[in-house]
């Protein structure tokens, strides 16, 4: 798999390593491979998290392990990050963003999948006699999902989880327009975004101790969540500069930062969940696990680049399978790993085997969605015009990272597949 070597980029934000320096180009490596190495493994973590939180494990012990927040955390972080990292390097490349573009790429990836969920549903609902939610079904169409359970008090039905995907479309009918102007006018996003988080974060105070706005609406409203995928979006800027690329080569040279931000994050969970207290997780837990995913996110990048234990694990073919059909699985879930679970725990099985099943089960659903429907009709949907980092996703297959073996110029180097 190609890599390229580590080159100046270009941009009236972008400030260019001295040149007495010594530049290392592990994480530009890792960050310009066609498919970033550790992206799935995080991606994976993130579905499998949600997934074994619904099924009714959360708690090991004394610790919360298995949190579905943490899950959608990771998802909104990861989702920033690699949509500005390609949209800022189509920008370098091309001195311009093809909005146009990028919309239909989103709705190539988006589409397939969310359509067909949504008519099965409808139909298994009418072939069940039971009645179809249509409001979740119009509010679904629209990307309004969140919006409608915050002021309706989230009724659980089989659209219910579809929130999270209505909190990132809204965001991404902003952020790259926003993105765009700045960068017309020579601006910085960097300065943008770092305000932006703490901005949030106010706001989430002022409404809870302000108002006393409670869980249900500051858990799915676009603009208490938005910081997370900002977030995302900051660590994509600064990892376009030399400078915080060898910082987290630094860190990532050492032992203790994957463990101690793992232990943080389980932490967090385990003393900032069901308190009692809305302002322990929606304001403080929060904040404090989206500076700790995206401290994580290019240590991985950077391990699963390289060789060893750590990145065996990260690159495990189990594990990028997962992470590569994992939009499926989240979508499907709902349909597949109750009915699986339940009827494992009828035939006397222990719910532990009713959850590997269920998780199995998922797998091959998804999997099959992605080959013979959701891959098919999202190559008649993208763009016919091949773009520098364009929105190319790439079948699942085991073993799709393999470390770099050598460099080449940076001129050949291949695209990244947006979220």
């Amino acid at each position: 798999m190609n890599s390229v070597i580590d080159h100046p980029l270009r941009g009236p934000w972008i400030r260019e390593a001295s040149p007495m320096r010594p530049r290392s180009p592990v994480l530009l490596t890792a960050l310009q491979q066609p498919r970033m190495a550790g992206l799935d493994a995080l991606r994976a973590l993130a579905v499998l998290l949600v997934i074994v939180n619904h099924l009714g494990m959360d708690w090991i012990g004394p610790v919360m392990v298995f949190d579905g927040s943490v899950g959608v955390e990771l998802f909104f972080v990861i989702s920033g990050f690699l949509i500005t990292w390609l949209l800022l390097g189509e920008h370098e490349h091309h001195g311009r963003i093809a909005l146009g573009a990028f919309y239909q790429r989103r709705i190539a990836r988006l589409l397939p999948a969310s359509l067909a969920y949504l008519l099965v549903g409808m139909g298994l609902l009418a072939l069940r006699n039971q009645p179809i939610p249509w409001s979740a079904v119009v509010s679904t169409v629209f990307y309004s999902t969140n919006y409608y359970q915050a002021f309706t008090g989230a009724a659980a039905h089989y659209l219910s989880h579809c929130w999270s995907l209505a909190v990132e479309e809204q965001f991404y009918f902003i952020w790259p327009f926003l993105l765009a102007a700045l960068l017309r006018r020579g601006h910085s996003p960097r300065v943008a975004l770092a305000v932006s988080i703490p901005l949030v974060w106010s706001y989430k105070a002022v409404l809870i101790f302000g108002f006393g706005v409670g869980e249900v609406y500051l858990y799915r409203a676009l603009e208490t969540r938005m910081d997370q995928l900002a977030a995302g979006c900051l660590l994509a800027v600064l990892l376009k500069t030399p400078r915080w690329r060898r910082y987290f080569e630094q860190l990532a040279r050492q032992r203790w930062p994957l463990p101690v931000l793992v232990a943080g994050l389980l932490l967090s969970t385990s003393l900032l969940r069901d308190t009692g207290v809305v302002a322990d997780q929606q304001l403080y837990g929060f904040a404090l696990e989206t500076v700790l995913v995206c401290a994580l996110l290019p240590l991985v990048l950077i391990k699963a680049t390289g060789r060893g234990t750590t990145a065996t694990l990260l690159n495990a073919p189990a594990l990028v399978l997962i992470g590569q059909i994992s939009y499926g699985m989240y979508l499907y879930h709902p349909f597949v790993v109750h009915p699986v679970r339940n009827a494992i725990v009828r035939l006397g099985g222990p719910p532990s085997l009713g959850i590997l099943a269920a998780i199995a089960a998922l797998v091959v659903v998804a999997w099959a969605s992605f080959q013979w429907f959701e891959q098919p009709l999202r190559e008649r949907l993208r763009p016919r015009q091949r773009r520098v980092n364009s929105d190319r996703p790439h079948p699942p297959r085991a073993g799709t990272h393999r470390p770099p073996t050598r460099s080449v110029p940076a001129a050949r180097a291949r695209p990244s597949p947006a979220t």
